[in-house]
């Protein structure tokens, strides 16, 4: 170990210094030797402050990794009239983890630990970050090494001959690094890192970053604190920091700023592998942990080359994998990958790792499968992502860790259980148990409901409907009961308490979520939020909603938008007694306005393409059924007249299916003549040289709300019929789809019923009654037996020819 190397990894004589990277378990490995050798009396590792609180359950002997700290705040947002921003983070901890190793070892030891870096709090205070810890899928608090300095990585991998970054780190510190004592290990660390903050302090780089900066000198002031208790002290961090720290101990101490006064809650969660998995957006630490896991696993037992001694089992786990998913493989292809391993190793004068395995498994094990079965890679030589996993990663386990029986319990997961005992529902792991819920007629089953969606709404895999009443999707309303299944898992537990980012309480969790849908649709449709406020029983914000609802409807000039508002609206209107909604005693005007809006904005319902030609069928259809049953928002003059004015529109701003759902409508209600109904399809049958599927495609939206009245009127019924009979042929066959589509739009009773009309008017006799059985005449046996008998003529004639 040279001298600078010496200088920065023992400052002091009582003090160590250890460069790590995340998840590395040769960096693990080796931390463990250094601390029996050194024996500290007190650890230090880099971690956010708030950790401390989670010393207890993270040193308890029944404590099992995988497992993640989840810290969670809520920050004011950057404006004044931002709502709150629920922001969170991970913290995670895999066994070979060389922070789980410094906990475990520590409480062996009986050393003194506490977690040195920037607090959470801290971070959030910068309004830069609070993008990212609100909006990132999964956001961490620790960087990666192949974020740093690309192009000096590009340079080291390109000389290497590797092809990214995980595989020259695996080549130099992980499968390569067998025989380094501890010293030289981190020794070699530390010049790598240190290679990277020189090129970002350098004039090729940006410069210290300020958060950086921050942090550096935060852990120094914890380090120089925990030196002047006395005893022997090591700190585990980042290799890129240990300068920073190491200059921080030698400055004059600064005043203490001043703290952000931000809640901060911290929980420990039961997590696992795949999402340790850099390819499921975590990007801070070693891909493909179950390949991993199994060579720390071979380290705990004495392994001198812990990779090849962990390839056979990989190997074997992968086959029986594939054979589970009915894909062929067996053990001598397991056998043979081992073998192609070794060579592989051998051929580039390396010790095996990673790198040679995969490729071994993808020629005698994936074979043709490989690209679809293991995942791409996912750096290029800049260290920079290039793609997704395209299969599951067949080494890893998908097991969670364990929560040892101290870890504190988030207040909405103690909530959550109180609320299932209450309703005698399942709070362990068990078979999935059935519920039937009569939410029309029982409270107590109301409230249950209530409860359930409100889980289903947080993403809680607790409950899952199988049948009943759908309101915000408006589906299965004849239904009076609904059937759910119920089944308490770990990842109820899991989801539970990350979800505390939404609240403490179930109702309270569900009434931010609604907050925060609303904002993000308070410019488009927000009038769905009021449904599902209605179904979650979540009384105290339906006002809030409601105004939203009201002033997204006075600004838009969306007609389709503002018809499914209105649908939404209806909808809640007549559910809401069923329900037991209160607080929207204003419902009614609101949805008198809403409707009046949408009709006001009708004559501008056919723009748009094609698909929308179809929503706007069924906005026009939901509208003349609330003018059909009287309800008491529907003001009929209104919409008759909006719809005469859309259908006056003509065709070159109006699509041919929305004037003809118009002219239904005009019709049913009395407000055209015959003779106006008559004109309009003379008028449509008419441009059989022009357009000949216009007509078609005017008759679907007709028939599409009054096919019942057309079959009822058979004047208009011969009109049609004579109309197309006229049509050129080249003209029919061209319309013939279109017209296809539009009677496909009847009954089989209806059919029967057009055919006779026409039949009737043409003076052909009408069609036969469905006959029965025993109308039928059946073959008598001799008409049988000399039917087969010419047949077998037949058979004998086209024989010859190769056609029997």
């Amino acid at each position: 170990m040279s001298t600078d190397a010496a200088a920065w990894l023992a400052p002091l004589p009582q003090l160590r210094l250890v460069p790590v990277r995340h998840h590395s378990p040769r960096c693990a490995h080796h931390l463990r030797a250094l601390m029996h050798e050194f024996k500290p009396t007190h650890v230090l590792i880099e971690g956010p402050g708030e950790l401390d609180a989670l010393l207890p359950a993270l040193q308890h002997a029944q404590a099992r990794p995988p497992l993640a700290a989840y810290l969670h705040a809520a920050m004011a947002g950057p404006g004044a009239a931002e709502q709150d921003w629920r922001c969170r983070c991970y913290v995670p901890f895999a066994a070979f983890s060389p922070e789980w190793v410094a906990l475990r070892e520590a409480a062996r030891l009986r050393s003194a630990v506490r977690f040195i870096d920037l607090p959470y709090a801290d971070r959030l205070a910068q309004a830069a970050q609070l993008d990212y810890f609100a909006c990132a899928p999964e956001p961490l608090l620790a960087d990666e090494p192949a974020r740093r300095a690309p192009d000096v990585l590009a340079g080291l991998i390109q000389a290497s001959g590797c092809r990214d970054f995980d595989e020259w780190w695996d080549r130099h510190y992980e499968s390569g690094n067998e025989d380094a004592s501890p010293q030289a290990y981190f020794a070699g660390v530390l010049a790598f890192s240190q290679l990277l903050r020189e090129r970002e302090q350098g004039a090729g780089g940006s410069g210290m970053d300020a958060e950086d900066v921050a942090r550096e000198a935060h852990m120094a002031a914890q380090v120089s604190a925990a030196l002047a208790e006395g005893g022997r002290c090591l700190v585990v961090c980042g290799g890129f920091h240990v300068p920073g720290i190491v200059a921080g101990l030698s400055a004059p101490a600064r005043p203490a700023d001043a703290k952000p006064a931000i809640d901060v809650g911290v929980h420990l969660i039961a997590y696992t592998l795949q999402r340790l998995e850099r390819a499921s957006g975590y990007a801070a630490g070693m891909p493909m942990p179950g390949y991993y896991q199994g060579v720390w696993q071979a380290l705990e037992q004495g392994a001198s080359q812990p990779d090849a001694q962990a390839w056979p089992e990989m190997a074997a786990r992968t086959v029986n994998s594939l054979r589970a998913r009915g894909m062929p493989a067996s053990l001598p292809d397991a056998a043979e990958a081992v073998r192609l391993a070794h060579g592989l190793a051998a051929l580039r004068a390396c010790r095996g790792g990673r790198a040679e395995l995969l490729e071994a498994l993808d020629s005698a094990v994936f074979k043709e499968h490989a690209l679809a079965l293991r995942p791409q890679p996912m750096v290029q030589q800049t260290g920079q992502q290039t793609g997704q996993q395209t299969g599951q990663w067949l080494l890893d386990a998908d097991d969670y860790g364990q929560l040892p029986p101290n870890a504190p319990a988030a207040p909405l997961l103690v909530d959550v259980q109180a609320f299932c005992l209450r309703h005698r529902l399942p709070v362990r792991p068990a078979a999935p148990v059935r519920k039937e819920l009569d939410i029309y007629r029982s409270a107590r089953h109301r409230r249950l409901s209530q409860g359930l969606h409100r889980l289903c709404y947080l993403g809680v895999p607790y409950a899952q409907r199988l049948a009943g009443p759908d309101f915000v999707a408006g589906t299965g309303l004849a239904r009076v009961r609904e059937v759910w299944t119920l089944g308490w898992q770990v990842e109820t537990t899991v989801a539970l308490t990350e979800a505390m980012c939404h609240g403490s309480s179930l109702e309270e969790a569900a009434v931010h979520l609604v907050r925060e849908r609303l904002a993000q649709t308070a410019h488009t449709e927000p009038a769905q939020r009021v449904l599902e406020v209605l179904v979650m029983g979540l009384d105290g914000i339906a006002q809030q909603v409601l105004d939203t609802v009201q002033a997204w409807m006075e600004r838009s000039h969306d007609a389709l938008a503002l018809a499914r508002a209105t649908g939404c609206l209806a909808l809640a209107y007549e559910a809401r007694h069923a329900l037991g909604g209160v607080g929207l005693a204003r419902l009614l005007p609101l949805l008198r306005r809403c409707f009046a809006q949408a009709c006001l904005r009708l004559p501008w319902l056919g723009e748009g393409d094609a698909s929308q030609q179809a929503q706007a069928l069924d906005a026009l259809a939901d509208l003349h059924g609330m003018v059909c049953r009287h309800a008491p928002w529907a003001d009929a003059g209104l919409f008759h007249d909006a719809c005469a004015a859309l259908h006056e529109a003509g065709a070159d701003s109006t699509p041919a299916r929305v004037r003809g759902a118009t002219a239904g409508i005009l019709s049913m209600a009395g407000r055209w003549q015959i003779a106006q109904t008559d004109a309009a399809l003379r008028a449509m049958l008419g441009l059989a040289q022009v357009d000949a599927a216009a007509m078609g495609e005017y008759l679907q939206g007709f028939l599409r709300v009054a096919k019942g009245w057309l079959l009822s009127h058979p004047p208009l019924l011969r009109l049609l019929s004579d109309g197309i009979a006229h049509w050129p042929e080249d003209a029919f066959l061209a319309g013939l789809p279109a017209l296809r589509l539009a009677f496909a739009q009847l009954t089989r009773a209806e059919l029967r019923q057009l055919a006779g009309r026409l039949a009737g008017l043409s003076g052909a006799a009408t069609p036969p009654a469905a006959t029965t059985l025993g109308q039928v005449h059946l073959p008598s046996d001799e008409a049988l037996a000399h039917s087969r008998a010419l047949a077998a003529q037949v058979s004998r004639l086209l024989q010859p020819w190769g056609l029997s």
